[in-house]
C-alpha cells in the first residue's frame, strides 16, 4: 500500500514538473507563434482589438512581397555565403589553435592561453572603431565585395571563446591514441586531421551552430562595414524594409518569418549533436 502512495505521489508530481514545463516553453515560444500568425494577417487585423489569432483570410501573399520587394532573396544568399565563409574560417583555425593548446606540450602554453581567453573579457563594441581603421589603411573597406572582407577575415585568425570550447573538448580525447598514432609514424596534422577531428564532431557542430548563430544575426558589424545595398545581409535588408515600409507589420514579420526560419531548421536538424557538443565539452 505504501509503494503505491509513492508511486501516485511521484506520478503527480512528475505531471506538476510537466505542466510547468509546459509553461516555460509556451512563454518562450509565444513570440514566434505571434510572429507566424501576424505574418499570415491582412495589415488592418494587425492590431485589432481584441486580437486575431486566427487570421482570416490567410495572406500567404505577405511572403511573396516581402521576398520580392524586399528583396530578401538577395539577402539570404548573402547572409549564406557570409555565414559559410566564417564558419570554415572558424572551424579550420579554431581547430588548429586548440589541438596546440590541448594535445601539444610547450614552455609557457597554459600563460598563453589564459592570455588568449582573457580577451573574450574586451566588448566586441570597444574594438569595432580601431579594427575599422586598420581594415580601412588596409584597403579593405569599400563597397562590393570588399565588405565582408572584414567581417570573414577575423574569422580565419581564431576566436577565444570557439578555441575555449574545442580545446575542452579535445582534452577529453585519450592522449593514449595520439602517442599510438606517433608510433605509426603519424605526423601531427595526421593525427589531429586523422583522429582527433573525426571524434570531435559533436563539438565542431556545436561551434558551427554558434557561429552561424552569431553570424547570422549580427546586425552592428554589417552595417559598418556593407555599404553597397545589393551586398547586405538578413539583418541590414530587414531593418531597412522595416523603415521604407513601417505601416506593413504583416510584411515586416513574414519577412522576419523568413530570416528566423533557416536557422530553427538547422537547429532542429543538428539539435542531438548540438546539445551533445555542448554536454561532453571538458568532460575527461
Amino acid at each position: 500500500m505504501a509503494t503505491n502512495s509513492r508511486d501516485l505521489f511521484s506520478s503527480k508530481r512528475r505531471w506538476i514538473l510537466y505542466l510547468i514545463l509546459i509553461g516555460v516553453c509556451f512563454y518562450f515560444i509565444a513570440p514566434l507563434l505571434w510572429m507566424l500568425i501576424t505574418s499570415l494577417k491582412d495589415n488592418s487585423q494587425v492590431f485589432h482589438d481584441p486580437p486575431i489569432l486566427i487570421p482570416n483570410p490567410i495572406r500567404l501573399e505577405n511572403f511573396v512581397v516581402a521576398m520580392v520587394k524586399g528583396n530578401f532573396g538577395r539577402y539570404l544568399l548573402n547572409t549564406i555565403f557570409l555565414s559559410s565563409a566564417v564558419i570554415v574560417g572558424t572551424l579550420i583555425t579554431c581547430s588548429i589553435v586548440a589541438y596546440g593548446f590541448s594535445r601539444l606540450e610547450w614552455k609557457g602554453r597554459d600563460l598563453v592561453f589564459m592570455l588568449v581567453i582573457s580577451t573574450m573579457l574586451i566588448p566586441e563594441h570597444v574594438t569595432l572603431v580601431p579594427l575599422f581603421v586598420v581594415f580601412k589603411k588596409l584597403g579593405l573597406v569599400g563597397g562590393g565585395f570588399k565588405g565582408y572582407l572584414p567581417l570573414i577575415l577575423p574569422a580565419w585568425f581564431a576566436r577565444p571563446f570557439y578555441i575555449f570550447m574545442i580545446r575542452q573538448f579535445f582534452m577529453g580525447i585519450p592522449k593514449e591514441l595520439s602517442d599510438a598514432a606517433r608510433i605509426d609514424g603519424c605526423s601531427e596534422f595526421g593525427i589531429l586531421w586523422r583522429i582527433i577531428m573525426p571524434l570531435s564532431k559533436p563539438a565542431m557542430i556545436a561551434v558551427a551552430l554558434f557561429s552561424l548563430i552569431g553570424t547570422w544575426n549580427d546586425f552592428l558589424a554589417p552595417l559598418v562595414y556593407i555599404q553597397d545595398e545589393k551586398y547586405f545581409t538578413l539583418s541590414i535588408g530587414l531593418a531597412a524594409f522595416q523603415g521604407k515600409y513601417i505601416t506593413q507589420w504583416n510584411q515586416v514579420m513574414a519577412a522576419s518569418t523568413l530570416m528566423v526560419l533557416p536557422i530553427l531548421l538547422v537547429f532542429l536538424v543538428a539539435q542531438k549533436q548540438f546539445v551533445q557538443g555542448i554536454s561532453l565539452t571538458g568532460l575527461k
